[in-house]
């Protein structure tokens, strides 16, 4: 929000900007991201799709995103490969993390690199939206 004054009226205009949120998926399941990306767009987010873990690592690289939602079981790197070079590429990246295949150990790691938080696959969309929602209201620094 930015207030600008007139200074020869007197009269306050308070303007918004619309900051739209970008996020990365990574997962190696198509259709999972396609589902997931159409119903983020539909939130009002700018989404981006990658499908393995190098491709995810190189995208940080070049372009900055709001959020991450990375999947445990990927090919070559898996996802906590994912998150710990993420946070080395931008520390205030929000992670979440889904996967069918997590156990103790894998979600005791991804809270040590700082994952915002981890769903187990099948999860609920609308568990997912809030995650995002929530993820999203905590990162202070908004990308224009």
């Amino acid at each position: 929000m930015k207030i600008l004054s007139n200074t020869i009226s007197g009269t306050i205009n308070v303007i918004h900007f619309n900051v739209i949120k970008k996020i990365l998926i990574v997962d190696d399941d198509k259709f999972l991201c396609k589902t997931v990306s159409d119903i983020l767009k539909a939130e009002g987010y700018s989404i981006k799709i990658v499908h393995d873990g190098e491709s995810a690592v190189n995208k940080l690289k070049g372009e900055k995103f709001n959020l991450m939602i990375v999947d445990y079981k990927l090919n070559e790197k898996n996802g906590l490969q994912v998150l710990e070079e993420s946070k080395q590429i931008d520390p205030s990246l929000i992670t979440i993390m889904i996967s069918a295949y997590a156990n103790k150990k894998v979600r005791a790691r991804a809270k040590k690199l700082g994952t915002y938080t981890f769903l187990d696959k099948p999860f609920n969309i609308m568990k997912l939206i809030r995650a995002v929602n929530k993820g999203l209201s905590k990162k202070k620094d908004d990308i224009q």
